[in-house]
C-alpha cells in the first residue's frame, strides 16, 4: 500500500519538523533553515522523476493521433506527482517563517494526520501568505487557481470526447474487419490495448484532478477559519463549477473503455 506523500516523500522533512517541534527546546535557526534549504532541493524533483514513468509521457509516439497526443499533453497538468512535487517544493522554502511563526506545527499534523492532500493544503495556504500580504491578495489568488484548473479540465473534456469518438470508430473498423477476415485477432487485441491505454490517461487525471479539488477545498475550509467573516463566496463558485467538471470527466473515464 503507498503511503501518503508527505511521509512517503518528505519523510525526510517531516521527521525532522517533527522532531523539532516535539523536543526540549534545543531548536536553532540555523537547523530549521538546513531543513528547509534541504526539502527545497530535494522535494520538487520528486515530481517531475516519477511523472518521467506515467503513461502520459508517450507523446512522440508516431502512432497517436492528435487528439490523443492532446489528451496525454494536458492531462499532465493533473498529474498528481507533478503538482504535488511543484507545490511542496515551493511551501518546503517557507518552513522556516512559519516556523517562527508557529504554524508549521499545524502544517506538519495535518500532514501527519490528513495524509498528502490534507496536509498540502495547509501548506498550499503557507505559500499564498508568503507571496501576498493581504488576505484578499492570497483569496483572489487561490480562486485564480481554481478557474485555472477549470478551464484546463474543460479542455481535456473536450479531448476526451475527440478520443471516444475515434475509439469507437476504430474499434467498430478493426472488428468489421476481423469479421471478414481483413484483419487478425492479434490486431483487435492491439486496437483494444490502445482503447485501454487512453482510459488509464484520462482516469490518472481523472484522480489527479479530484486530488487537487480536494486540496482546494481543504484550503478554502482553512482560509474562512484563519480570516473569520470572509466572504470566500467566488472560490466556492469556482469550486462548484469543477466539481461539475470533475463530475464529467469521471464519466467519460468509464466511457473510453467500452468505446
Amino acid at each position: 500500500m503507498r503511503r501518503p506523500l508527505l511521509m512517503r516523500l518528505g519523510g525526510r522533512v517531516l521527521i525532522t519538523l517533527t522532531a523539532a517541534l516535539s523536543g526540549a527546546g534545543c531548536v536553532t535557526p540555523g537547523d530549521l533553515q538546513g531543513a528547509a534549504g534541504a526539502a527545497s532541493g530535494w522535494l520538487p524533483s520528486l515530481g517531475s522523476a516519477q511523472a518521467s514513468r506515467t503513461p502520459t509521457d508517450d507523446t512522440a509516439d508516431a502512432s497517436l493521433t492528435p487528439a490523443e497526443r492532446r489528451l496525454r499533453e494536458q492531462s499532465r497538468a493533473f498529474q498528481k506527482t507533478v503538482w504535488e512535487g511543484a507545490l511542496i517544493g515551493a511551501g518546503a522554502g517557507t518552513l522556516y517563517g512559519l516556523l517562527r511563526r508557529e504554524r508549521a506545527q499545524d502544517v506538519v499534523r495535518d500532514a501527519l494526520i490528513g495524509g498528502a492532500v490534507g496536509g498540502l493544503a495547509g501548506v498550499y495556504i503557507a505559500h499564498k501568505q508568503q507571496q501576498y500580504s493581504s488576505k484578499e491578495d492570497q483569496l483572489d489568488s487561490m480562486i485564480a487557481d481554481v478557474r485555472k484548473s477549470n478551464e484546463e479540465t474543460q479542455s481535456l473534456i473536450v479531448s476526451v470526447r475527440q478520443v471516444i469518438a475515434e475509439d469507437k470508430r476504430r474499434l467498430a473498423a478493426v472488428e468489421q474487419q476481423v469479421r471478414k477476415g481483413q484483419a487478425s485477432q492479434a490486431q483487435l487485441a492491439d486496437t483494444r490495448r490502445r482503447l485501454a491505454d487512453n482510459q488509464r490517461v484520462v482516469a490518472q487525471a481523472s484522480s489527479g484532478a479530484r486530488e487537487k479539488q480536494t486540496m482546494f477545498q481543504g484550503a478554502e475550509r482553512q482560509f474562512r477559519q484563519d480570516h473569520p467573516g470572509t466572504d470566500t463566496a467566488r472560490m466556492q463558485r469556482e469550486l462548484d463549477t469543477y466539481n461539475k467538471n470533475l463530475k464529467t470527466l469521471d464519466s467519460l473515464a468509464q466511457n473510453v473503455s467500452v468505446a
